[in-house]
């Protein structure tokens, strides 16, 4: 199970003189997604005067899973973890911290704002503060899958952020 992503901020600071025309905007964004790599697309382009911080909010997963039965087992779990994080109950994980296996003990349940059932899979909100998040290995974990699970995708198909 690896994880992919259908929304991703490219942002950049380009110093010019003015804002310029609307023409000239829109040379710019063709030169901008002419340079871009394979698979890319630039979906909008803002001109802002002055600078601009951008700090993620919220992040949305979409977990599809093709096998039947482990999509009810899944399920189950997420029923479950959807019950604790609507108590406010903590949801304690062992956290690797890195490639030799560090770990300590964290509680997420604060970083998850929804787990909901759809169609053929799970869709999981999860909220980005100053203090963290929770990470996609441990989303996966917590519902019972497995790194070596075929037939399921996780997908990131937003990031909600906000400006200054």
């Amino acid at each position: 199970m690896g994880l992919a992503s259908d929304d991703e901020l490219f942002y950049a600071q380009i110093q010019a003189a003015g804002s310029g025309t609307a023409e000239q905007n829109k040379e710019l964004y063709k030169r901008i997604s002419a340079q871009l790599p394979e698979g890319f697309s630039l979906a909008e382009l803002i001109i802002c005067d002055g600078r601009i911080a951008y700090k993620p909010l919220e992040a949305e997963y979409l977990i599809r899973i093709e096998d039947e039965k482990e999509l009810e087992e899944v399920w189950a779990q997420a029923d479950k973890l959807n019950s604790l994080v609507r108590a406010g109950e903590k949801i304690t994980i062992e956290r690797r911290l890195d490639e030799k296996g560090s770990v300590k003990t964290a509680d997420v349940g604060g970083f998850i704002k929804s787990v909901e059932r759809i169609g053929e899979g799970i869709k999981i909100v999860c909220k980005i503060t100053d203090k963290g998040t929770i990470r996609p290995d441990e989303i996966a974990r917590l519902l019972g899958l497995k790194p070596e699970n075929v037939g399921i995708s996780m997908v990131r198909k937003k990031v909600n952020w906000q400006t200054n």
